[in-house]
This record gives C-alpha cells, structure tokens and sequence, in this order.
C-alpha cells in the first residue's frame, strides 16, 4: 500500500501542471456546459479581478513540463559530475 502511495504522489508531483491546468480549464468551461452565464459568475464582483490574477499567477508557477524529482537519473548525474 506504500509503495502505491509513492507512485500516486510521484504521479502527481510530475503531473501537476496538467492537473492544475485540466481543472482550470474545466472550471471555465463547466459554467457553459451548465447554463451558467460565466465562471465569474460565482465570484464575488470584488474579488473577480485577484481571482483572475490568481489564476493567471497559478498557472505561471506551474511547470510546462514534468518535474523532475531527486531521484531522477538526470539529478543523479548533474550531482555526479558536480563532485
């Protein structure tokens, strides 16, 4: 069970733009899809603008591509070759 725990956050760790951005993308989408006229909809008016920043900020902070973690090859051999 561990060792399932492991994979799913290492998953999850590398995946997180994809996830993040996936939710983000639906979250804008799902109002149309529900008959709602807007996502901001939801949002309180004088919060709508740190919300969009908020957004924006998040998906700037997340990475185009897998992360890479501590105990990737790569890492191993940048360390390596740093000795």
């Amino acid at each position: 069970m561990k060792s399932f725990i492991t994979n799913l956050a290492k998953k999850i760790a590398r995946w997180r733009t994809w996830l993040v951005n996936s939710l983000l993308a639906l979250a804008l989408v799902a109002p149309e899809i529900i008959n709602s006229p807007e996502i901001l909809a939801v949002v309180p008016r004088e919060w709508q603008r740190w919300f969009l920043v908020g957004v924006f900020l998040l998906n700037i902070w997340m990475r185009p591509r897998p992360a890479v973690l501590p105990g990737d090859p790569e890492v191993q051999a940048k360390k390596a070759g740093a000795k």
